[in-house]
């Protein structure tokens, strides 16, 4: 959990900065980091969940993880979240989560960039708000695929347990059909 804040923090850091035209990679490392930490602590929330004999679908683990990106991304929430106290489901914040955060004042003197076109802008949103989708996407996919990895890895563990007791009972019954057989030599010779 405290990776998971810390990230958030760190984040909200990498953003401030990129806002400031300085850090676009720091806030892809960033991004990343948080996602790591969304992922794991999802995937605790499901063994948790699943430990206590509890449903646990990808459903189930994606809306822990949808909330716990939400709550370390909004102050309140985080603050809640860092008490043991988040009681409700949270949807992630979208670009209010920049909220009060301002650019980088321009230098006096230096030439403004003209303004995009109205087609232009709407085209750039348009891309962002696909890039998001295409991202959510590729995430729930990503959570997906953990959680079926995680469970084609535990019906291997239970395959190799019931190898391994099927060669327990292989061996016992070898061992009863030895003593018989030494038990029928000693009958013919009898």
């Amino acid at each position: 959990m405290r990776a998971l804040l810390r990230s958030a923090e760190e984040l909200r850091k990498a953003q401030q900065r990129a806002l400031g035209a300085r850090g676009g990679s720091d806030l892809q490392d960033r991004l990343a980091e948080q996602r790591r930490s969304v992922r794991a602590l999802a995937r605790l929330g499901r063994d948790i969940l699943g430990d206590e004999g509890r449903s646990v679908s990808d459903t189930i683990v994606e809306r822990i993880a949808k909330t716990l990106d939400a709550a370390a991304l909004d102050e309140g929430s985080r603050f809640l979240l860092r008490a043991g106290r988040l009681t409700d489901e949270l949807e992630p914040p979208g670009f209010e989560a920049l909220a009060g955060m301002a650019p980088r004042q321009q230098r006096r003197g230096a030439t403004a960039k003209p303004k995009p076109k109205r087609g232009e802008l709407a085209e750039a949103r348009r891309r962002v708000q696909e890039a998001q989708r295409d991202v959510r996407a590729r995430a729930r996919e990503a959570v997906q695929a953990e959680g079926k990895a995680e469970r084609a890895e535990g019906a291997a563990a239970e395959a190799r347990e019931a190898a391994k007791a099927a060669r327990e009972r292989s061996d016992e019954a070898e061992r009863v059909l030895d003593q018989a057989e030494a038990a029928l030599r000693k009958a013919q010779r009898g």
